[in-house]
């Protein structure tokens, strides 16, 4: 696949909700639906995808997480609440069992946009044959700031992490249960303004592990081989001048969608395929 050229993303945009992240299809037609009402006060962080085609839902203001069915007028179902902490943040698919998933939780305090570190913590959320979810608490994340994007390396117990105020994206055996540094560079880190965020979403896709910076401003990747995602080279940058939170790559073709936090909410676009046919960066 060719190398996108970095592209400034303030011209494609579109209003959309943070479900469409899941479904990069539906998000190539431009089909915008209803999102879902979830209780007021609800910041909802994250999303995972269960077999049946229910969505997962974290939500950030409360420690809750919900579960939204595949059809018409459904009604969020509220699947657990979290103890002795404030919100859900990082969701993702087990890497090796099928309707498991892993869950971070954590203080963050939305008065002043700053979150407690030392407050994080991995819970690992599956579900019985009758459908019951059974949640337990796996590991406390002290080492990790801020606890962000969250994605498994399939067919691995390894999982990782994005620490958006460290600027750094960890690596957790589920097996073991140890943390370690996984990447490191001056891409991931925040800025030095009231609010730091650095690192925010990560994803593995075709070869590389992506990321995107929130304060820089930046969506990135780098080679990332073989069956344990082991890291080569150096980081690429293939979207600028984006206010960017999360993020997908569409693993068909490599077209990337940003969500884009301001002026307005919207997604954002970078498409290989107009790159292979222009010379010069798309504005």
């Amino acid at each position: 696949m060719k190398t996108p050229k970095p592209h400034k993303m303030s011209a494609t945009t579109f209003s959309f909700w943070r479900m469409a992240l899941l479904l990069p299809a539906a998000v190539q037609g431009l089909l915008i639906e209803t999102s879902r009402d979830f209780p007021l006060g609800s910041e909802v962080e994250n999303l995972a995808l269960r077999p049946s085609g229910s969505v997962l839902a974290t939500v950030y203001t409360f420690p809750e997480i919900y579960e939204v069915a595949p059809r018409p007028n459904s009604t969020p179902k509220l699947l657990h609440t979290f103890a002795n902490t404030t919100g859900a943040c990082g969701i993702t698919n087990s890497p090796t069992t099928p309707d498991e998933f892993y869950i971070v939780t954590g203080n963050f305090s939305f008065a002043n946009f700053t979150p407690a570190p030392g407050s994080y913590a991995l819970h690992r959320l599956s579900f019985a044959k009758c459908g019951t979810p059974i949640v337990k608490k796996l590991a406390a994340l002290g080492a990790v700031a801020q606890p962000n994007g969250l994605v498994s390396v399939p067919n691995t117990p390894y999982l990782l992490i994005a620490d958006s105020l460290g600027g750094f994206v960890y690596r957790f055996d589920t097996t073991t249960l140890q943390l370690t540094t996984y990447f490191d560079h001056p891409l991931l880190k925040p800025l030095a303004v009231d609010i730091r965020f650095g690192v925010n979403g990560v994803k593995l896709s075709r070869g590389y592990l992506y990321f995107s910076n929130t304060n820089q401003q930046v969506v990135a990747r780098v080679k990332a081989t073989g069956k344990e995602a082991v890291l080569e080279g150096t980081p690429e940058i293939v979207a600028t001048s984006t206010p960017v939170d999360d993020f997908v790559v569409n693993d068909l073709n490599g077209d990337v969608y940003v969500a884009e936090s301001s002026p307005n909410n919207g997604i954002g676009l970078v498409n290989v395929e107009l790159d292979r046919c222009t010379k010069t960066p798309q504005k």
